[in-house]
Parts: C-alpha cells; structure tokens; sequence
C-alpha cells in the first residue's frame, strides 16, 4: 500500500512501500529562454546541484534510477530538454545549440551557483554547449557517450541516412494504451538489452495518456527527426572553445566508440579546465540503459572526486 507525504522543507515526496521509504521527485517547471521547461526535483535543496540531462527522443525519466540514489547526497535535477518530456514544444529551432541556451537561461533562472551536470548522448551536448555559452556557470560536467565531434549520422552514407531519418519520421505517435506500446516497443533491437526498470521508466515517463486512453508518445517524430538531422550539420569545433567546466568524457565499449586519439576528444581535453576520459568494460552507446548500476558507480566517482 502507498501513501504519500509531502515534505516542504526539502521538497521532496516520500513514498512508503511495504515499510521502505523511498524518494519520488517532485515535477516542476520554470520559463526560461522563453520556453516553459519541465524538470522533476529530486530534493534536498541544500546539497549541490547535479542536473542530469537526456538523448534525443527519451525524457527526464530516464535518469529515474541513478537520481533516485544520487538524491541522498545532491539536489538532483533532472530536465526535459526543449520539445521533449513535458517542456513545451515550440515548433521550431530544433538545435542543439538552442538547446545549449536553454540550459545556460534554466541555471540562470533558478539562481543555481556552481552547478555539476551529467548527460548522455544529446543530453551532454547540450551541457557542453550551455558552458560555451555562459562558462563557469557549470564547474563539472559527466558527458556519458556524448559525440564530441561529428555526429553519429556523420558514419552513415547520405542514402543510409536519409533513409534513418525516413524511419524516425514514420514513427507511430499514438498507442491504443501505454501496456500495448511497452509489448510492441519491448522486443525491438535498440531496447532489448535495456534493463526492465529504464524501459519502463522510458515508456511511462516519455508518454501522456489522452482522454480516450491512448498513450501518445510525448517527443514528436518530427522533432526527433530533426534534431537528427540538424545535428549532423553542426560544427560541434566552434563548441569546444572558452569552456569554463571540468570535464569527463565516459564510452561505451563498442565499434566505433570515441577514443582519446579523435580529433575533437584531443580538443575538448586542451579546451577543459580539466579532463579524464573513461570507457566502460561493456556497454553500447545506450549503456546507461543497459548497466545502469555500472553507470551510477562511474557518476558517483566522479561527483565525488
């Protein structure tokens, strides 16, 4: 049996299971950059500020399982970045440089002093890129299987990637119910090796139920499809230069991984106040969902650090 209780002094909601306490974030939202964005608050407001930051297509939820632990020793905040989640959609500037602004403008916002972030894929991008912006409004930044250089589609061939973003915007929006999207969504080749916890918290996070009782997933196929292809255009180099944070740059151990002798790792390195890099012993480039546990121990080693 659940029952809730509210705890103001430190804005969180405590959940009683079966006589164990745990923490639920509390969701929020703020404008900033002229975006109504959406994040949940995992409490503990007097602790340091970690903001964790997802890829393209997923939503906050998906750091479900690592804040939920980091919140017992920072105030974790977890975003939907712009058209993603809750955050508004504002139907256009899909770019991760804006996405970038409106993290720098959210810190801003909140008056938060020496932030830390950790984000995967797009998520540290946009971190890295709020830096450049404004440096020295985030002093550490964990970028887990953020492409620091070309992006990913920059491997394909134009046909190879014209018919990737053709797929993405074919992406059925609209599910008879969140339970038949989970079984149909469950066995695909990207999530099959995501753990049962981060797909649901994928699945139910990253969706809203209608009044009819659909589920309709929350990122649009056409924004995903653009940022895509957006990203693909970017000259990430013009980002790699006055940052003002401390940086890690953690892989995934797969084909084609980043490696220290790529040209942008090598500049990022020069251009950070600091840095380390890091490979995971397994994992592909969606290794928070497939070893969550093993992500969180590298996040808490090097918050902790």
């Amino acid at each position: 049996m659940f029952y809730g209780e509210k705890d103001s002094p430190h804005n969180f909601v405590r959940i009683y299971l079966k006589g164990v306490c745990t923490l639920e974030p509390v969701s929020k939202y703020i404008v900033a950059n002229g975006l109504k964005q959406h994040y949940l608050d995992w409490g503990n407001s007097d602790a340091q500020t970690v903001l964790m930051t997802h890829g393209i297509g997923l939503c906050a939820q998906i750091w479900n399982n690592a804040a939920r632990s980091l919140a017992s020793d920072y105030h974790v905040l977890s975003l939907d970045l712009r058209a993603h989640g809750d955050t508004d959609d504002p139907g256009k500037d899909y770019e991760f440089f804006k996405m970038g602004e409106d993290i720098a403008a959210f810190i801003r916002e909140l008056g938060i002093n020496g932030a830390w972030g950790v984000g995967h894929s797009a998520g540290g991008m946009s971190l890295l890129i709020s830096d450049h912006v404004v440096p020295g409004q985030l002093e550490k930044i964990m970028l887990i299987d953020t492409r620091v250089g070309d992006g990913p589609m920059s491997r394909l061939s134009p046909e190879e990637r014209a018919e990737r973003l053709k797929r993405t915007g074919q992406k059925r929006m609209i599910w008879e119910t969140q339970e038949i999207m989970y079984e149909a969504y469950r066995n695909r080749r990207v999530f099959q090796t995501w753990t049962d916890e981060v797909f649901s918290d994928y699945i139910y996070g990253g969706t809203r139920v209608l009044d009819d009782g659909t589920a309709q997933i929350k990122c649009s196929n056409l924004v995903e499809a653009t940022f895509y292809e957006t990203r693909n255009l970017m000259d990430t180099s013009q980002v790699l230069r006055g940052l003002g944070a401390r940086y890690m740059l953690a892989v995934g151990n797969y084909e084609g991984n980043q490696k220290t002798s790529d040209k942008a790792v090598q500049t990022l390195s020069k251009e950070a106040r600091e840095f380390q890099f890091y490979q995971f012993p397994e994992g592909s480039h969606f290794v928070p969902m497939e070893h969550p546990n093993l992500v969180l121990a590298q996040i808490r080693s090097y918050l902790d650090w």
